[in-house]
């Protein structure tokens, strides 16, 4: 992976904030979400952010081929 260590937590801390703020707004307890969560719907999410991981890596190596080009 080409990100480095300072990108990856950043982005990290992105989602972190992001996720948070759909909680608050849901009135979602994290801690009661994380022990009312199926097996599949984990399987499930740990998929979707490995989707979401790739797309970003090729948008951001699109975005520096273009800079370069």
């Amino acid at each position: 992976m080409s990100d480095s260590p300072k990108q990856l937590q950043i982005s990290d801390k992105v989602v972190e904030t992001l996720v948070q703020s759909i909680f608050r707004k849901n009135g979602v307890n994290p801690e009661e979400a994380k022990r009312n969560i199926s097996d599949e719907q984990k399987r499930m999410i740990k998929e979707m952010v490995e989707d979401l991981k790739k797309q970003v890596e090729e948008f951001n190596q699109n975005q520096k081929k273009e800079k370069k080009g």
